[in-house]
């Protein structure tokens, strides 16, 4: 299910990034476990961009 952000009137920069959800993975617990590591990469990258693209 796709969710909304909630609306807050503000001035303030809206950042948003999708990440795969490892919980949807199939297979064997190994196979499941690859997947928890793969978005714990795709989210550690993506917050080392952001700092240094933003802060």
């Amino acid at each position: 299910m796709k969710e909304n952000c909630p609306y807050f009137p503000t001035a303030a920069k809206v950042f948003h990034h999708n990440f795969s959800d490892p919980a949807k993975a199939l297979g064997t617990e190994q196979e499941i476990m690859q997947q928890f590591r793969l978005v714990r990469e795709e989210i550690k990258i993506y917050c080392k961009k952001f700092v240094e693209q933003n802060l």
